[in-house]
């Protein structure tokens, strides 16, 4: 335990050292999530990107690391105890380790949720239906292929959100997470980032190709 301890405050010693550098005065993020883009970030230090090699490594030594990496504090209820096995083949930035770790942790049942600037709760995947999801405007093009919740609320043109119901559902991963109302032209998506990606790509693609 103690081996692998010393590798996850190692890791994390050394991207909050990266972050240790004066920045310039402008309205930049001054913490991580796994939706944000580098432009976002680009009067501020970027931790260097690294790579990882977790062997073992227990739910609350990956959410202190979670926690160095994000500058936000992550706030959990009763979680299980796990332990979990992560190596990556190449060196991410802060942003990617994010995404990595949202991925990793829903495969074993647990969900991260941001809230506003300066917090991300880890809570039970079966708890997504009744929490508040952050919205995520970004075109799909950039959104993160990863396990990130979030909600997206999109205005259909040519179709009746009843209509494109059947096509998106193969598509979603989390239970009931497709609300469609005709009467507003509008759907509301509430699943993983890599699934809503996907999901409007598609809506994309029909809405082109449908003629008026």
């Amino acid at each position: 335990m103690k081996n692998n301890a010393s590798i996850c405050w190692l890791v994390a010693g050394l991207l909050i050292a990266g972050c240790a550098t004066n920045s310039p005065a402008h309205n930049f993020k001054k913490t991580f999530s796994s939706f944000d883009l580098l432009a976002e970030h680009a009067g501020t230090a970027v931790p260097s990107a690294a790579t990882m090699d977790f062997k073992g490594v227990d739910l609350s030594q990956l959410l202190e690391i979670y926690t160095a990496v994000s500058k936000r504090t992550v706030l959990r209820g009763a979680l299980p105890d796990l332990k979990f096995v992560l190596r990556t083949a190449t060196p991410m930035n802060a942003i990617e380790q994010l995404q990595t770790f949202d991925t990793l942790l829903a495969q074993n049942g647990i969900a991260m949720i941001y809230s506003g600037e300066r917090t991300v709760k880890a809570v039970p995947v079966d708890r997504l239906k009744t929490e508040v999801l952050p919205e995520i405007d970004h075109p799909w093009s950039a959104l993160p292929e990863s396990s990130s919740p979030m909600l997206r609320k999109v205005y259909l043109k040519k179709y009746r959100p009843s209509e494109v119901l059947p096509v998106l559902q193969p598509l979603a991963s989390l239970p009931n997470s497709i609300v469609a109302v005709d009467a507003e032209s509008l759907l509301i998506l509430r699943d993983y980032s890599a699934n809503i990606r996907q999901q409007l790509k598609l809506l994309e693609e029909l809405e082109q190709k449908k003629t008026p």
